[in-house]
Order: C-alpha cells, then sequence, then structure tokens
C-alpha cells in the first residue's frame, strides 16, 4: 500500500492517478486485509485531497463488488442507499419504498451504520424499530424481494471487507472513496438508481461511472441532507444518467402545488412514530409537512421509472395508496416474513400476519 500512497503524494509535484490496474491492485490489498489501519487511512485520505480519478472509482467499485454475497440478479429494482451519516429529519425514503413496493415496483435497500462527520439514525436501526428481522440468508432474502418487493442489505453484512473499513471510516470522519462504492455496489444488479449527494459538484463525478457501474437510468438527486429525497420547501437540481447521456433539470414543487416549511430533526423515536402514522393512513394537520413529502417524492419515482403516465397521476397514486394503507399491509408482511425466515428457515412465504409495533 506504501507505493501506492507515495504514487499519489498530496498535491506535491509528482503526484498522479493511479491506473486503473494500480487502483485495482490497492484495492484489493485494501479488501483482503494485507494493510494495516493506519495504511488505509492514509491511502483514502491521500486518494481524497488529490481527488478520485474515475478509474480509481471504478477499480474500487469492481474489486469491492466481487467480495460482496452473490443475489440473483432483480434488473427491474430500484437500487437505493441512503446517506451514510445517517437522517436527522423525517426519512421520507422508507415509507415512499413501501408505497413503490405496494405496486410491485421492486425496492433495494441497502445501507451501513451511519458515519462521521454527522451521526443520525441509519435505515437499519429505523427498520429493526419496526420490528424487521435484517439478518437473512441469501435464499431467504431473494425469496421476500420477489413476493414482497422491498428489501434492505446492510453494508456490513453484504461486504465484509467494507464492515472491516468501518473503524478507520469513523476515524477519518471524512466522506471518501468507500462512500461512493457502499453506494453504488448494487447487489442485484439493478438497471435502476436513485442516489443523493452532499453537494451539486459531487454529482458530475458519479455521472461517468453510472452507466459504468451497469445502470441503465440514474438519478442523482441534491436532496436533504444529502439524501435522495427531494424537498417541497424548496427547488432542487437533478441530474438524470441514461445510456443515451445525461441532463440536468430543476424540479419546482410550487408547479405541483406543494409547498411547506422544511422539515425538523427528530429523534429515532420520533422518526419512527411518524412514519407509522402516516403509513397507517392518518392525514391530520400535524402530519401534512411530512405526508406531502412523501407524497410528492413517491409521485416523482413513480413518473421517472415509467410507472405512471405523468406526475399528477403519480402524485393522486401515492395519496390513494396511503388513503388505502398499502404501505402499513407491506410493512407489516416484511416483519412477519422476515422473522419467519429467520426463526424457522422455511423456503416459502407463509400466509401469516403478525402485527407490527
Amino acid at each position: 500500500m506504501k507505493r501506492w500512497i507515495q504514487a499519489m503524494g498530496t498535491g506535491m509535484l509528482g503526484s498522479r492517478d493511479l491506473s486503473y490496474e494500480e487502483a485495482v491492485e490497492a484495492a484489493h490489498e485494501m479488501a483482503r486485509g494485507d494493510s494495516t489501519d493506519a495504511q488505509c487511512a492514509a491511502f483514502l485520505m491521500a486518494l481524497c485531497m488529490k481527488g478520485e480519478a474515475d478509474e480509481e472509482l471504478m477499480a474500487f467499485i469492481d474489486v469491492f463488488r466481487s467480495y460482496s454475497l452473490k443475489y440473483h440478479t432483480f434488473a427491474d429494482s430500484l437500487n437505493c442507499a441512503g446517506p451514510t451519516e445517517g437522517r436527522q429529519y423525517f426519512p421520507i425514503t422508507l415509507p415512499v419504498s413501501l408505497l413503490l413496493a405496494s405496486v410491485g415496483f421492486s425496492q433495494v435497500l441497502h445501507g451501513g451504520d451511519s458515519l462521521p462527520p454527522r451521526q443520525g439514525t441509519a435505515m437499519k436501526e429505523l427498520l429493526e424499530s419496526f420490528g424487521v428481522a435484517i439478518d437473512l440468508s441469501v435464499k431467504a432474502w431473494e425469496t421476500m424481494l420477489f413476493h414482497l418487493h422491498i428489501g434492505f442489505l446492510h453494508t456490513e453484512q453484504l461486504c465484509p471487507p467494507l464492515g472491516k473499513l468501518k473503524q478507520v471510516r469513523e476515524q477519518l470522519g471524512l466522506r471518501t472513496v468507500m462512500n461512493t462504492v457502499e453506494k453504488v455496489i448494487n447487489p442485484v444488479r439493478s438497471m435502476n438508481m436513485i442516489i443523493g449527494v452532499n453537494q451539486r459538484k459531487a454529482m458530475e463525478s458519479l455521472i461517468p461511472i453510472s452507466i459504468r457501474s451497469g445502470f441503465q437510468n440514474v438519478y442523482i438527486v441534491n436532496g436533504i441532507e444529502g439524501s435522495e429525497d427531494l424537498p417541497i420547501y424548496q427547488n432542487s437540481t437533478i441530474r438524470i444518467v441514461t445510456t443515451w447521456g445525461d441532463e440536468s433539470r430543476v424540479v419546482e414543487p410550487q408547479k405541483f402545488g406543494f409547498l411547506s416549511e422544511p422539515l425538523l430533526p427528530l429523534s429515532k423515536d420520533d422518526q419512527v412514530a411518524m412514519v407509522r402514522r402516516i403509513i397507517a393512513g392518518e392525514d391530520s394537520e400535524e402530519l401534512k409537512r411530512e405526508r406531502d413529502h412523501v407524497i410528492f417524492n413517491t409521485g416523482l419515482r413513480l413518473t421517472w421509472f415509467d410507472k405512471v403516465g405523468s406526475y399528477e397521476e403519480g402524485f393522486q397514486l401515492a395519496e390513494s395508496l396511503l388513503q388505502r394503507k398499502e404501505a402499513h399491509k407491506v410493512m407489516q408482511r416484511w416483519v412477519d416474513q422476515s422473522h419467519h425466515f429467520t426463526l424457522k428457515d422455511h423456503p416459502k412465504i407463509s400466509d401469516s400476519s403478525a402485527k407490527f409495533g
């Protein structure tokens, strides 16, 4: 690892980008555990200070994918990895994903434990609070995704070398190439991805690698907390990357009649409680701000990925699904079946419907 650190330098004369082959070798050293934590930290810091080149990013993505668990292909699914720092605000993607799953659009959520610089509530924590069992065999997880159209993969289990780097990343306390690797690891080879970024300039680095990573339709969103969730209290810039090229677009919620004050920070318990109430069909004024965010983001994704013919149709469908408690039904089955597989390792989905919460 030392030679690659020296090759990159720290922005001084003589520093350079690594070739794809060199970066592959460095990534393998890191993934195999052939480098010390100090060497890994120095390498990630040097790469961050220099700026990751496309070939370096692709090398790390390819290598760490090779160390991940192998799942069957679910090409028509939507791949979504939340912010690595966790969430301090209402987790819009969770109810949105439940609604999308309820109409048969498979949702593959994944992520690790929250990391610095800002530590919020990770998706894993939210789901465990609902009672979803996370530790499933590959076969059980695949069966559940096929029947329920939703699943969550914990990064540290999905790709053990990423889990081993957790302590290094925590100590560094900054975003590195591993944040990108974690978000685009794509365990089921989805053709569709929605990915959040903290800054608009981060969009540029994702554009050239999105299609090379195997995706065909990618929406890069400068969303709330660097997530994939668009606010309705301000306009947002998104980048759409397809096999035919990329384009920038401004999303203006007020054009569709959506407007609200900014969301407020919430504890994990408050996030869970608010999601429960919204997916249970409650439409009180107290929840209007968060509920409208769910309807808006669900409508966007339904339209973006060609599940409806227009944004208006998407928003109407999202509201109807909430009223019919379809997200609640999916969550209830998710909780029930995840424990069914965990406890019994049964090869088929059962028909029982244990209550969650």
